[in-house]
């Protein structure tokens, strides 16, 4: 008998062939919610960054075909048998071709509460915060109360927060003076900024943009790249400098 096992494929403990079709379509159904439920999706970029192709977040069987225990269910990559199996889901959607896949949109939006408000979504709560940004004095009770909220969110909070939170106001930090963030003002006078986004990030997993650049190949070569003219450039500069402070010696020299 077959049993779910979660996780990416790709491991020895893949799960074997089934010859009993509502087995395998039991089988089938588990994993394939699995890769859309919350719980994966939070950690795996890759599946995220295929459902931001499309702005409906659609996926095809195609794809998910090439996951190692998808190819042991069905060894000939058939596409009918997981829309089949996905037919009722109360997690995945099929298509009206029966060639993608996708979470379901109900579940794609998630009501939190912050500043004893309730935001519907990622957009929501990035709305609110933008004019909040722009403000040139001490943010209000109201205000903070959502700041704060937003705050607890965030990776490094209790760092943050510090010896206590006396106010909060917009500013910018002095390494990225052209960018706007939220600066708290602790209660020792000290003050400590943070990215209201990476705390929406982390309270919206599901709808978080996939990042850009940086472990790419191409990024990273590009990077290498000008990495490569700079020290050329300032190795040629050296050279120049060497050689004319050799030429100055040459001539107090002779003279």
């Amino acid at each position: 008998a077959i049993s779910f096992v979660p996780g990416e494929a790709g491991k020895s403990d893949a799960p074997a062939a089934v010859d009993d079709d509502e087995k395998r379509a039991a089988a089938i159904k588990k994993q394939v919610e699995y890769y859309f439920s919350e719980a994966n999706l939070t950690n795996d970029k890759f599946m995220r960054t295929e459902m931001a192709k499309t702005s409906e977040k659609w996926v095809p069987i195609s794809v998910i075909m090439t996951f190692n225990r998808m190819k042991a269910l069905l060894p000939g990559a058939e596409h009918a048998p997981v829309a089949a199996a996905m037919a009722g889901s109360e997690v995945v959607e099929v298509s009206e071709d029966g060639e993608k896949l996708r979470r379901l949109p109900a579940l794609m939006k998630k009501t939190v509460t912050l500043g004893g408000k309730e935001f519907v979504g990622r957009a929501a709560v990035v709305a609110h915060a933008r004019p909040l940004l722009q403000k040139e004095v001490e943010l209000a009770e109201e205000e903070c109360s959502f700041i704060k909220d937003l705050l607890s969110h965030h990776a490094k909070a209790a760092e943050k927060i510090g010896a206590g939170i006396a106010s909060i106001k917009a500013g910018c930090n002095p390494k990225f003076p052209d960018t706007r963030c939220f600066v708290l003002v602790r209660a020792d006078g000290s003050e400590e900024d943070f990215s209201y986004l990476k705390c929406v990030d982390a309270l919206f997993p599901l709808e978080a943009p996939p990042g850009k650049g940086g472990k790419g190949k191409g990024g990273k070569g590009k990077d290498k790249g000008k990495d490569k003219d700079a020290k050329a450039s300032k190795a040629k500069r050296r050279r120049k400098k060497v050689s004319s402070s050799s030429s100055a010696s040459s001539s107090s020299g002779s003279g």
